[in-house]
């Protein structure tokens, strides 16, 4: 297999079962690309087997000996220096003349990207795969998966991402853009195509239901990075008084999962009509009614949710920890119904060690709310507030927003993405923050 081969054995996952990961599972080679793929090649090593095979066989018409194996495109690629060619043609050409494909990849004669083989166990591409599992995109470009992409509305997490597509051998495309209710950056599209191999596979993630990658139930630092970044990306915090008068802190994440082909067409109508009746697209799932849908969306769990707490539980098994459930139900305006489902930590023992453990990413908007916030709850918990207390834990909440500034993205942007000229437009931040009119 090239001096890439190597075989990798993972402990049993949360099922019982083993997987064994060879090397084509761990590494994604030019040749596992589609057929259609162009990729940019030296073709003077081309030209050298060319050549050298007609000498074999004693004849000097190239076009006519290509051509009676099926490679009269070669004929173009060995008149230049370097050529863009199809990975179809490349491997036939392989198969053809007995040429190792690693030997390729070895020698650098694919000359883009330079990545090749993409290694699908490396830190960087689980970190890659762990940010596009929340916030990104894998998506079809004319036919062929080839978009990678990352929405959010923190520039510090952008750079997060531009980072990990950076260590996994790749680029950001051009720069950042707006959309929806974000900015976006763009990557290769080799690593769209990696990741869709690697099991992340393209289309809407709630109808897909990912699981997670293997080794983050392997290696304890790919599985820190991943909860760290999904709690900073998919998570919230909430400091609060209850009735006692006493301090209460929630650390809590959630992942959707699409369940209309679970639900009979009678039970999607219900939720039509309590959609309709309620006149918002998301509805308590307390009030569907019927044991029937309860159960079907009680046994269909977002696959990935219900492995991060296994996962959990796993690495601290002295804790006992709380279970995710449903809370919500999503129509979509295409008919399609997602059910949403929570975790929440409000133990203080859960809470510390969320925080000492993990916590969120480094320098986000979301990680210096959380240790603001935190820091007050500490101070205060365990004991009856006075009305000074009360006051001052309202200060707190009321400095660290759950909602980002537009300056603090300004800033961001200009920091951190010097040459994304489009994305300084403090009227577009204003609108994708939803805050156009004032702020």
């Amino acid at each position: 297999m090239g001096q890439h081969s190597r075989s990798i054995k993972y402990p049993s996952d949360l099922h019982g079962s083993n997987q064994e990961i060879t090397e084509s599972d761990t590494y994604y080679h030019w040749y596992n690309e589609p057929k259609l793929v162009r990729t940019p090649i030296n073709s003077s090593f081309i030209r050298d087997i060319v050549e050298r095979e007609m000498a074999h066989y004693g004849t000097t018409n190239v076009a006519k000996f290509l051509r009676e194996r099926g490679l009269k495109s070669v004929c173009r690629w060995i008149k230049q220096e370097q050529c863009n060619v199809t990975v179809g043609t490349l491997k036939l050409f392989c198969k053809t003349f007995d040429v190792d494909p690693n030997e390729l990849e070895q020698k650098c004669i694919v000359l883009s990207p330079r990545f090749y083989p993409v290694d699908m166990s490396s830190q960087s591409f689980i970190k890659l795969k762990t940010h596009v599992l929340n916030e990104g995109r894998v998506s079809l470009h004319i036919k062929i998966v080839g978009i990678l992409s990352y929405i959010n509305q923190d520039p510090v997490l952008l750079k997060y991402f531009a980072d990990t597509v950076r260590e996994a051998g790749g680029a950001i495309k051009e720069e950042l853009t707006f959309e929806g209710n974000g900015l976006v950056a763009h990557a290769n599209p080799v690593l769209a195509r990696a990741l869709d191999a690697s099991g992340l596979q393209y289309g809407r993630k709630t109808r897909t239901n990912p699981s997670l990658d293997p080794l983050l139930g392997q290696n304890p630092n790919f599985f820190r990075y991943h909860i760290q970044a999904t709690l900073t990306e998919e998570g919230w915090c909430t400091l609060t008084i209850n009735k006692s008068r006493r301090a209460c802190f929630d650390i809590a994440w959630g992942r959707s999962v699409d369940i209309t082909n679970k639900l009979s067409e009678e039970q999607r109508e219900n939720i039509r009509q309590l959609v309709k009746e309620r006149r918002r697209r998301k509805i308590p799932v307390r009030i569907i009614g019927g044991p029937e849908a309860w159960n079907i969306i009680q046994q269909n769990p977002p696959r990935s949710f219900i492995q991060e707490i296994g996962l959990l539980t796993v690495a601290h098994k002295d804790i006992r920890w709380p279970g995710g459930y449903p809370t919500r139900i999503h129509l979509s305006k295409k008919d399609r119904i997602t059910a949403f489902w929570e975790i929440h930590f409000t133990r203080p023992d859960l809470i510390d060690l969320i925080h000492d453990e993990y916590s969120m990413l480094p320098s986000t908007w979301k990680v210096r709310r959380f240790e603001n916030l935190y820091e007050a709850y500490t101070k205060y918990r365990g004991r009856r507030l006075t009305d000074e207390d009360i006051q001052a834990i309202g200060k707190v909440k009321d400095d660290n927003p759950p909602e980002i500034s537009v300056e603090w993205v300004s800033e961001k942007v200009r920091e951190l993405f010097p040459d994304a000229q489009q994305a300084r437009d403090i009227e577009k931040i204003k609108k994708i923050l939803g805050r156009s009119e004032k702020e």
